[in-house]
């Protein structure tokens, strides 16, 4: 399906901040921290220009220039190696005087499926 760069972008924050920020319930200076990041990305897109502008990226995501990206053969690619090699972790590292201990979050193959549908349905 092709997706707008604005959907790619609401559809990830939303995501994050609806499943992945409340797992992290004894990490409540990195949720803030975490979700002002993700409050800023989703008001500013240039906080997001470098991701979008690298070329890796727009292969992954078939720009053709249309302002409309490819996001299927992504996604696919992503579940089929989380379910051959394992969840995927993602680590938050500790922050000094706020968070004492780095916190590991999993995403799996359900994860993948869930912010797909997320982007999707902006």
């Amino acid at each position: 399906m092709r997706v707008t760069r604005s959907q790619i972008v609401h559809g990830v924050a939303d995501y994050i901040k609806e499943e992945i920020l409340p797992k992290m319930a004894d990490g409540r200076a990195v949720q803030i921290i975490v979700s002002i990041g993700i409050n800023s990305m989703a008001a500013n897109d240039r906080l997001v220009d470098s991701v979008f502008d690298n070329e890796m990226v727009k292969a992954m995501l078939n720009d053709d220039g249309s302002g409309t990206y490819e996001i299927d053969g992504l996604m696919a690619a992503i579940k089929q190696s989380i379910e051959q090699y394992g969840a995927f972790p993602v680590k938050v590292p500790a922050i000094p005087l706020l968070s004492p201990s780095e916190i590991t979050l999993k995403l799996d193959a359900a994860d993948v499926e869930a912010m797909r549908r997320r982007i999707e349905g902006m």
